[in-house]
């Protein structure tokens, strides 16, 4: 019996955990957190940072892709002129086991301060987990004694989608505010993200984003919020029962795991059938001997 228990629940692992060729995909390829860091001791100060993303793109398996900007206002509070080396970092998950990038592909790419070009070199960053490959932006910016200057971060971004349990995919984006800490000061905050057609709606997110009109949603903070910024994005207002039945691995148990389900449970039930006719007949074998 445990081991007939046994079989029966590896294979609803199975059914329930696409993740063959052969099977419907429930997660792609897509970019991870991102952040602007500068060495701890750095005496620029950010007044505010403006954050937007402009997302497009079909949606489903093909993904949705951010064009993401951040601006920030720095000002350099000392009498003495700095050169400050910044750092943009950017990582991509993988999934299915698909072999890390050597080199990450910096086109729509672009680093401005007050306006003009900034050059900046991308190398490979050791990265935290094994999925994930990281990249490091690394530029600098000179800033004049007492001088306020715009430096403006945009990349594009792809979210990373997810279809376990719900019918149509979900994609979240994520930006790392963390790292912002080590800046001398910080002040006020404020993100703007315009959703494509395809997937209209923040279902969730980690911090509170308040519809702003139609496909956009808005938020300010007055210093910078505890923790990072990560929303999902999906074609309903919400995921209802209605998705979750629809669902690859809903189907996938209704099909075969259901049916292995009642059948172990009626194993019992007929167990004890055949044992009540056997004492039946062995008490009307005795009766009539």
């Amino acid at each position: 019996m445990k081991k007939l228990l046994s079989c029966i629940l590896a294979l609803l692992l199975v059914l329930l955990t696409p993740a063959s060729a052969n099977s419907a995909p429930t997660r792609s390829d897509g970019d991870g957190g991102s952040a602007l860091a500068v060495d701890e001791g750095c005496p620029v100060t950010v007044s505010a940072e403006q954050l937007t993303f402009d997302i497009g793109g079909e949606g489903g398996w093909n993904g949705l892709t951010a064009q993401v900007t951040a601006v920030y206002q720095m000002e350099n509070p000392t009498d003495e002129s700095l050169p400050v080396q910044m750092t943009f970092y950017l990582e991509q998950y993988r999934t299915y086991g698909r072999e890390g990038a050597e080199a990450l592909d910096t086109e729509g790419f672009s680093i401005t301060a007050d306006g003009e070009p900034v050059e900046f070199v991308c190398t490979k960053a050791e990265a935290d987990a094994e999925d994930t490959d990281r990249f490091a932006l690394t530029y600098t910016v000179d800033f004049p004694a007492g001088a306020a200057r715009e430096v403006a971060v945009s990349y594009p971004s792809r979210g990373l989608g997810r279809s376990d349990w719900s019918s149509h995919w979900r994609h979240t984006f994520t930006y790392l505010l963390s790292p912002a800490r080590h800046w001398a000061d910080f002040g006020t905050l404020d993100v703007a993200v315009t959703t494509p057609e395809s997937s209209p709606y923040v279902i969730q997110s980690s911090l509170p984003l308040e519809e702003a009109g139609e496909r956009r949603y808005t938020a300010h903070f007055d210093s910078l919020p505890d923790g990072e910024l990560t929303f999902t994005l999906y074609p309903e207002p919400r995921i209802t029962l209605a998705d979750r039945l629809s669902s690859y691995q809903f189907q996938a148990f209704m099909m075969m795991g259901l049916p292995l389900l009642l059948l172990f449970a009626g194993l019992p039930a007929a167990a004890a059938a055949v044992l009540l006719v056997w004492l039946s007949r062995r008490a009307r074998r005795k009766k009539a001997g």
